[in-house]
């Protein structure tokens, strides 16, 4: 008889004081089971709904019409699996893919603490766009002081662990700018053919180079955002994260024949549902940038960038949804600041302990995680104040997250290939298109890279 009691979720509720026979029931796969399983690949969109989609998009659209439209639909293509795999790994074993990444040596740690370093001036510049926004609507405080409130805030709120609170918030007001978004681009868009056309590749202006590397760095989001992905999904406890920490405890865990299959149809949705919202979104935001301010040759910048974007709905809408977008706007933008403070610090913690087994104990890990956050707050107020250009901070940060990119991709996709060695793990698999999608993904991100220095230095 399994010596186990039964908790509300239908799984097995342990007693932690013996060791126990478990019975690990499939989780559900309804509407609610799928709510309630989503988090890491919302985590991972919210670090995207921001800087791409707000700052990027409308910008492109602005100043270009619909010339690079493609490259969203392109950069969601390429990527796919970069994200896919590295919550899929943790899924299968059960533990962050940070740990395959080390597998390959101490570099690839060295090489994602120099990247969160680096990323000091992503944080900065998302900052900035979330002032433009606040900036908008009370200008009272100029952009910088208003900047550094957002950084200010996002520690203080993470430190409190109050974030949970603020991130529902986020989400409403999120939800609110992204139906608007949508509503708008129903009533503002052209006939379909007048943007359907730019789907294909083309080659894009001369002078939208910056923009055009920027946009492959942050579409649908960085790169380091798939180690940050997987480790929400341990957070989470997904697939086996939960078997091992019970095996870890010393119980014997039965899963049940459709624990691992159900697990998977919840984390592909949460993975995909997400990322076709995201994608719809980015485009549409291209769209109605193009629609309504290209033709008034108004293209975001500098402190007015919160009023020029929200000049997109109020020409919809009136003045009366001013405020609505500013709010939206205001949380997508500070929700991304949130989401990095916290992944990228996470990722820095994990390295770090790797790096120096001494500090993997709770308390030197705290330290190291708060003092990462308290790097990136000085460093990037000292940047607020040096570069007050939201648009162009952003951009320089989105080509670094593109030069960055080819080498996560492909330890991402090593660690995959490399680490599912059992014949349950062999199952687990991806696909051998995925993993030539996958591949072509890295390839060609390599390919951007090179032909955007090539057009910026060789041909400028």
């Amino acid at each position: 008889m399994t010596d186990a009691s039964l908790n509300n979720t239908g799984n097995t509720a342990p007693n932690l004081n013996k060791k126990l026979t478990i019975d690990l029931a499939a989780p559900g796969t309804g509407f609610m089971d799928t709510w309630r399983a989503m988090g890491p690949g919302i985590a991972a969109a919210m670090t995207g709904i921001g800087a791409s989609h707000i700052m990027h998009a409308p910008t492109a659209g602005a100043r270009y019409g619909y010339e690079l439209l493609w490259v969203i639909v392109a950069a969601y293509i390429l990527k796919y699996c970069a994200f896919e795999f590295a919550h899929r790994y943790t899924m299968v074993k059960g533990e962050t893919i940070i740990n395959a990444y080390h597998r390959n040596g101490n570099w690839p740690l060295y090489f994602l603490l120099f990247q969160g370093f680096a990323n000091t001036v992503g944080i900065a510049g998302r900052a900035l766009g979330c002032a433009a926004m606040l900036w908008a609507a009370f200008p009272f405080m100029p952009i910088e002081l208003w900047a550094v409130t957002v950084l200010v805030g996002t520690v203080a709120i993470l430190w409190a662990g109050s974030y949970r609170a603020v991130e529902g918030i986020c989400k409403a007001l999120i939800l609110t700018f992204a139906v608007s978004c949508f509503v708008a681009f129903a009533l503002q868009a052209t006939p379909p053919m007048d943007y359907l056309s730019r789907l294909l590749p083309t080659l894009p202006p001369i002078g939208a180079m910056l923009l055009f590397g920027a946009m492959f760095g942050y579409f649908p989001t960085t790169l380091e955002v798939a180690p940050m992905q997987s480790n929400w999904a341990v957070d989470k406890k997904v697939g086996m994260v939960k078997v091992n920490e019970l095996r870890a405890q010393g119980h014997t865990v039965n899963m049940d024949k459709d624990y691992m299959k159900n697990s998977f149809i919840l984390f592909k949705r949460d993975m995909n549902i997400t990322y076709l919202i995201s994608l719809l979104s980015g485009i549409a935001f291209l769209i109605v940038g193009a629609a309504v301010l290209h033709p008034l040759g108004l293209v975001p910048k500098g402190s007015e960038m919160g009023a020029t974007i929200a000049r997109i709905y109020t020409e919809t809408f009136g003045q009366w949804i001013f405020p609505v977008i500013i709010a939206g706007g205001v949380a997508a933008l500070f929700s991304t600041v949130f989401t990095y403070f916290d992944g990228q610090a996470r990722i820095t913690e994990e390295c770090a302990v790797r790096l120096i087994k001494r500090w993997d104990n709770p308390v030197s890990r705290i330290l190291v995680y708060r003092g990462m956050q308290v790097i990136w707050l000085v460093a990037g107020i000292a940047i607020v104040y040096g570069l007050p250009e939201p648009i162009f901070v952003t951009q320089i940060a989105s080509v670094m997250a593109l030069v960055f990119s080819p080498v996560l991709y492909w330890l991402t996709i090593k660690a995959v290939k490399d680490n599912f060695k059992t014949d349950f793990e062999k199952a687990m698999l991806p696909s051998k298109l995925m993993f030539a999608w996958a591949w072509t993904g890295t390839v060609a991100l390599v390919c951007v890279t090179a032909y955007l220095f090539y057009m910026r230095f060789c041909q400028g």
